[in-house]
Formats: structure tokens, C-alpha cells, sequence
């Protein structure tokens, strides 16, 4: 992030960005959305996946506040409840999701307009519909998760920086419930989340207007591959051999060859299946119900793209596992984020989350 931004336990923080149903996100009730069959009827079995998912990042919200967490990018503070995520601390918060940030800024700047009326999708605790109203913009945020508004409405309510506010009015809502239209369609880590992302696009269409943009920033866990995960895998036990991880060599038990094979397709696993292996609940039931390649071919089936960005391939879950001097550790950082970014420009890291922007067709 530029001078505009001071900037479980760890499952799933790729997008934890928005991240609820954004996250549906990444955190979200107390209302659930009346989804319907095809006949007309209550879709009782999608009702029931709604309330799973939004009690996973209710409970989710409230462990990680009790612990400190403050889910604001400016305001964000050390926060040790945070073991390995780039949640930990607000330099690897900066380095990780700043560049998002920037990114939505400046294409919603650029093919849109200011003071933009944009839909933020499972807004979860509200982190990124901060900073699209500092810009200016006007945000009608929504989330199943009513943990998770209440969290969005209480930063809000103690903001500081005024301003060019814009506005912002959160809602307890899952985004098939919503009416009106709007300039933008933000889906920050939510498109993952849905059971078909071919469906789920067909149905935001009507809440765009004519040439608005659907802008979203989604993981695409399928792409990395186990040569990615040999490269963290090398880094970590390194860190680890030197004191400055926050496991020991012992304890992740990469004494001989074959227990580092088993080692870089564990670091494989978790970055595909965004959990480490003592979390098998994952971030909530339903993540990663979409992979990354379903979710592009739906955009680009329905919207005249307008820009794909890969982004970050590794770094949001192992900057928050560095130990050690403070000094030391904030410059590791600093490294790790610069090599993340050449390594997706130059190809020889895959990304592991993108961000598409695309224009509603007329």
C-alpha cells in the first residue's frame, strides 16, 4: 500500500480479505436469503448451507476479536492469536493486501469514475469497504454473517479518517436477495465459496448496470503446483534450521530426503486445500466449492473482460511464521513479498489468487 493505507486461527487467510458469503469473501446472520428452486419452492438444502457457512465465520469473527484482531488496514495492530497468516502483523498486512487494495482503486478509478455506487459482496468484517468509501466511493456492503456486519458497523462508527468519505451501509443479506442495480459488483474471496460460480455470475448480472463491471479477487489454489511448494517448503525449513520459524527442524521432521518430500507435499496440501493439516474443518464448509478455472470461464462467458491480474503466489501464509529479531524479520519480510511479485512476473512461481474486472455486456 501506498501512503493511503498504514498498512482459524490462520485456515483460509488468502482472501480472508472480505474475504464471509466475501469470504460469501472470506465472515458472516441473523437473516438468511429466501433462495428458490427452479419449481418455485424453498431450497431448504441451500438455506441450510447459508446458515453452515455463516456460523462458521460468525464464530470465526468473534475468536479472532476477543484475541485483539482490529479489521481495519489502518488501524490493524500486532496480534499474536495469528501463528502463521500475514494477519500477525500489520507490515506483512500491508505487504499482502495493499497491493489489492491499490489494484481495486485504481480499476475501479479508471473504468468507472469516482464517488462509484458499488455492491461489496460478503464484505465480512468490512476491512476493504473501508477503503473504497476513503476513496470516496459509495458501498452498499453485505454479508450472511451477522457477527461479521456488527464488526463492520462498530470500525465504521470509530473511523477516523474523514476525509473524502464516501458512504458506506451495511446490511445482514447473501447478494440473491438484493435489488437495485449498481456501477460495480465486488466479489472479494466470496465466488469461491458458492457451489457454481457459472450460476452465481448469471445472477449478479441484474445488478449491474448498463456497462458496469464486476470486479473480483479470487484464489486459484488449482494452479499451484508441488515445484511452488518445493520453493516454500525450502524457505521455511531454512528459517526453521536458523531459529527464525516458529516450528522447530524437529518438530516438522525433515531430517533425511524422504521426510522433505513428505514435507514439500504437506506445504503442497495446505496451500491447495488453504488449512494445514491439524485444521480439517477448513476455513468453513463450503470453501473452495469453486476452483479458480470455473470461476474465470463464468466471468468470461458473461462479461467483456477488462483486465486479469495474478497476484500473490505464497507469501500471506508464511510471512506470519517468521521469528526473531524485529528488525530481522520485517526485512525477511520486505524480501519474501519482493521475490513473491518477480516470481509471479518472470514465471517461475504460479499465482495462487487473481483479480478480474470485467464490463457488463450490453
Amino acid at each position: 500500500m501506498k501512503a493511503t493505507l498504514a498498512r482459524t486461527q490462520d485456515a483460509a487467510d488468502q482472501s480472508d480479505t472480505g474475504a464471509g458469503v466475501a469470504r460469501l469473501h472470506t465472515e458472516r446472520p441473523a437473516r438468511i436469503a429466501s433462495v428458490r428452486k427452479d419449481d418455485g419452492g424453498p431450497d431448504l438444502g441451500r438455506s441450510l448451507e447459508i446458515q453452515e457457512e455463516a456460523r462458521a465465520f460468525d464464530s470465526r469473527i468473534e475468536e479472532r476479536l476477543e484475541a485483539g484482531f482490529i479489521p481495519d488496514l489502518r488501524r490493524a495492530v500486532r496480534c499474536e492469536y495469528f501463528y502463521k497468516s500475514f494477519w500477525r502483523d500489520p507490515q506483512f498486512i500491508r505487504l499482502y493486501l495493499g497491493p489489492v487494495v491499490e489494484a481495486f482503486l485504481e480499476l475501479v478509478g479508471r473504468h468507472v469514475g469516482p464517488a462509484a455506487r458499488i455492491l461489496d459482496v460478503g464484505c465480512g468484517a468490512g476491512y476493504m469497504t473501508l477503503e473504497l468509501a476513503r476513496a470516496g466511493h459509495h458501498v452498499t456492503a453485505i454479508d450472511i454473517a451477522s457477527s461479521c456486519i456488527r464488526t463492520a458497523k462498530e470500525a465504521l462508527a470509530s473511523n477516523p479518517y474523514h476525509d473524502g468519505f464516501g458512504s458506506i451501509s451495511y446490511e445482514v443479506a447473501s447478494f440473491e436477495e438484493m435489488t437495485g442495480t449498481y456501477d460495480v459488483l465486488l466479489f472479494s474471496g466470496c465466488l469461491h465459496h458458492l457451489p457454481d460460480a457459472e450460476a452465481s455470475v448469471r445472477k449478479a448480472l441484474p445488478l449491474l448496470r448498463e456497462g458496469g463491471v464486476l470486479l473480483c479477487w479470487e484464489p486459484c489454489h488449482e494452479e499451484w503446483r508441488v515445484d511452488d511448494a518445493a520453493q516454500v517448503a525450502l524457505i521455511r525449513g531454512m528459517l526453521a534450521t536458523a531459529g527464525l520459524w516458529y516450528e522447530t527442524p524437529e518438530s516438522l521432521e525433515i531430517g533425511t530426503p524422504a521426510d522433505l518430500w513428505r514435507f514439500i507435499g504437506d506445504v503442497h496440501e495446505e496451500y491447495v486445500h488453504e488449512r494445514d493439516k491439524s485444521e480439517p474443518g477448513g476455513q468453513s464448509p463450503h470453501d473452495n466449492e469453486s476452483s479458480g478455472r470455473e470461476i474465470l470461464s463464468a466471468l468470461r462467458s458473461h462479461l467483456d473482460e477488462l483486465e486479469y491480474r495474478p497476484m500473490t503466489s505464497f507469501i500471506y501464509r508464511l510471512m506470519g511464521g517468521m521469528r526473531g529479531p524485529e528488525e530481522t524479520v520485517r526485512r525477511m519480510a520486505d524480501f519474501l513479498a519482493d521475490y513473491d511479485r518477480l516470481g509471479i512476473e518472470k514465471g517461475f512461481l504460479r499465482p495462487n489468487n487473481f483479480i478480474f474486472i470485467g464490463r457488463k455486456r450490453t
